[in-house]
């Protein structure tokens, strides 16, 4: 097998197990990610005496889904031997937090972060990338991998790949704003694991994952139709506004938050998808994958990456 140099745009759940399974196939891979954190929607926010998931916290089980390669199957086969995830229901959650399966993913895989992908060109195989210090680089590459929302994927390919732009008229993505909220409260009053009314749905934190969190700490997630009224606002404005649905739902006086932050998940869920475990465009030596490809949870996002990975070890 001839060493390729592979670069992936996006380390979320799709791009990190593509990469994965490349890297331990004996190829060179560069993950890069504009975000601070990485694991796209897997998301946590730690501050001082306070954990949040304010993304996706579960995955359905995967000893069920059809379409979850071999590969998949034995990462987190291997993350629930390793007590990283557990069954609870129908579901799988982490153990302690959603950050040890991203690391857990993220193990000997080389990730840039901090950096966004800015411009394109297919004929030279290059891609430039702006670091948060405005500085630039341009990174070659044998084969580009990109794994984000695909508004974002369009934007990056402008317009050079013909094929991808027809594709996009089969997706359609929602959005969802979340706040995130800590009290100087005493936790162990507090019993229930979420709150829930017609506009949003409160998780309680510190019933959730075995982490202690020394204050109440609350997330506030949006529904339909309520998400598409609030996701167009400024984070400010959805932390207010969510902050007053809040205050309605959970059956207890709240004091004035000792940290609070709102967030939008603008690609945050699929509400139609490509209908295609990923995209692979052999000319262009570029390949396209994300839970948007063929469904919408966790492990749709685990078997686009995964199989995106297997065709191109294919040759």
């Amino acid at each position: 097998m001839t060493e390729k140099k592979i670069v992936v745009i996006g380390a979320g759940v799709s791009g990190l197990l593509c990469g994965k399974r490349l890297t331990e196939a004996g190829h060179s891979v560069l993950l890069i990610d504009k975000g601070r954190n990485i694991g796209g929607r897997l998301s946590t926010r730690r501050t001082s005496g306070a954990i949040f998931h304010h993304g996706a916290s579960s995955l359905p089980d995967f000893n069920k889904h059809k379409d979850l390669p071999k590969f998949g199957f034995e990462i987190f086969k291997r993350a629930e031997q390793e007590k990283i995830i557990q069954p609870k229901g129908n579901l799988f959650e982490p153990v302690r937090s959603v950050s040890d399966l991203v690391s857990y993913f993220a193990t000997k895989l080389k990730i840039q972060q901090g950096c966004e992908a800015t411009s394109l060109n297919l004929q030279n195989k290059t891609i430039d990338v702006k670091f948060r210090d405005d500085n630039t680089k341009r990174i070659s590459y044998d084969i580009l991998i990109i794994s984000i929302p695909p508004n974002q994927a369009k934007t990056i390919i402008n317009n050079q790949i013909d094929r991808f732009d027809n594709c996009l008229s089969e997706v359609e993505m929602r959005s969802c704003a979340a706040a995130l909220f800590s009290f100087d409260l005493k936790p162990e009053n507090v019993t229930e694991t979420h709150f829930c009314n017609e506009k949003v749905e409160v998780q309680v934190e510190n019933n959730r994952f075995k982490c202690e969190q020394l204050l109440l700490c609350l997330t506030v997630h949006t529904k339909e139709p309520f998400a598409r009224k609030v996701v167009c606002n400024d984070k400010n404005e959805i932390k207010e506004l969510l902050f007053k649905e809040l205050s309605n739902v959970v059956p207890f006086p709240l004091p004035n938050p000792t940290y609070e932050a709102g967030h939008r998940w603008l690609y945050g869920f699929t509400k139609r998808s490509l209908g295609k475990s990923f995209l692979f465009y052999e000319k262009e030596n570029v390949g396209i994958c994300g839970d948007w490809c063929s469904g919408s949870t966790i492990l749709d996002a685990a078997s686009s990456g995964i199989r995106l990975a297997e065709r191109i070890l294919k040759g």
